[in-house]
């Protein structure tokens, strides 16, 4: 899976930019705030339909400008895609999506059209912070590869939502509603058995693949990293009437808080080194490298479910580890395309070829610079994008 191209128009701080990204390593080095980021961001909403740094489309729309169009052009199993997201959030529909030109009406529908892995400082949260993270962390890796997981996602979710709000109404009278919780009950039992199912496999085929990836980037075959899924239904033959009859035995209590305490929303992936949890007992450096590997690992297990590599993100994580673990990460991502952010091109030694591009922002209004073509050729020039919709 390739980006042929990118283009922007009223994204963050770009008025209109249309790149064409070198097959393997693209690297945008720059000053904090020049809008490195915002090209990763770009790609990721192309991706999943959301960015992977704020809430609502609002901070994505440059100043000033009622819209913001993002799109990429992908090469994947031989043939050409097209995704363009256009975000208004002031109008009701707030963002429109189109795939080959034609618009889309669920989010499911784009679902691995373009699948990609970033990384950022902020996911060392997934070592140091609560389930959430983690659980995120699957979803939207699952999704990229599984459909059928992300629509039960959103069945679940909507079933969650309307199971919580009636628990908060039957407070005062526990009789009152009991039928309907019922029936969203069996609502959410079918899609809660799916998204179980789906991380048992996915976890299994992560916990190899991070612990190996792991002793690659550190160098300590001593260090056994290892992921393994916290659930209720880890080890349930019948997903759907353990799940119901626990939600049954839960009621009373669910009704007091007003909540939904059992279900696939509490799982979690927990992870450990040498046995010990890695929140409680892990070193700075490993929990750097932890983090680091599960995200190398979502990489390679994309790869292996779906037989095509993913596009690799790394936002400004070179200054995060040290010239060795530098050096091997290069190893890993070295037959993945991947677009890199950092301050100084110097951060990072790369070989063979690759398109190196210096990002400036002058008066709220970034600009890109190739400072080097990689491969000796002339830059493709590609035709005028077409923003229109």
């Amino acid at each position: 899976m390739i980006i042929q191209e990118l283009k922007l128009r009223n994204f963050r701080n770009y008025e209109e930019t249309v790149l064409t990204p070198h097959e393997g390593v693209n690297l945008f080095f720059g000053m904090n705030g020049s809008g490195k980021t915002n090209l990763l961001e770009a790609i990721h909403y192309c991706a999943l339909g959301k960015s992977h740094r704020i809430t609502g489309d609002q901070g994505a729309v440059r100043f000033g400008e009622s819209f913001a169009v993002c799109g990429v052009k992908v090469l994947s199993g031989g043939v050409r895609r097209e995704i363009t997201v256009r975000l208004v959030p002031n109008e009701l529909n707030k963002k429109v999506i189109l795939l080959d030109q034609k618009q889309i009406r669920r989010f499911s529908d784009m679902m691995g059209c373009l699948r990609c892995v970033i990384f950022s400082p902020e996911d060392l949260g997934l070592i140091r912070e609560g389930p959430s993270l983690r659980r995120r962390y699957l979803d939207m890796m699952i999704s990229q590869v599984n459909r059928g997981y992300f629509i039960a996602l959103q069945q679940y979710r909507s079933g969650l939502e309307q199971r919580n709000a009636l628990l908060k109404n039957m407070r005062g009278n526990p009789r009152e509603g009991e039928k309907l919780l019922e029936v969203f009950e069996q609502a959410m039992a079918a899609p809660a058995a799916v998204i179980v199912a789906a991380r048992k496999k996915v976890i299994e085929l992560l916990s190899s693949l991070a612990a190996e990836t792991y002793r690659g980037i550190s160098g300590r075959e001593e260090e056994n990293f290892q992921a393994g899924y916290h659930s209720a239904f880890r080890d349930s033959e019948n997903v759907e009437e353990d799940f119901m009859r626990l939600l049954r035995e839960n009621r009373e209590e669910d009704m007091r808080l007003g909540i939904t305490g059992a279900g696939p929303h509490r799982d979690d992936l927990s992870l450990s080194l040498n046995k010990k949890v890695m929140k409680t007992y892990a070193s700075q450096g490993q929990i750097r490298t932890a983090a680091l590997s599960l995200k190398l690992a979502q990489m390679k297990a994309l790869r292996q479910m779906s037989g095509e590599a993913p596009v690799l993100l790394l936002d400004d994580v070179m200054s995060e580890l040290d010239k060795d673990r530098r050096t091997r990460l290069v190893r890993e991502i070295s037959d993945y395309q991947t677009f890199i952010t950092c301050t100084d091109e110097t951060d990072l030694e790369l070989e063979g070829s690759r398109r190196t591009y210096r990002v400036s922002a002058s008066e709220g209004r970034a600009a890109l610079e190739e400072t080097n073509h990689g491969d000796g050729k002339a830059p493709v020039m590609m035709e005028e994008p077409d923003f229109s919709l």
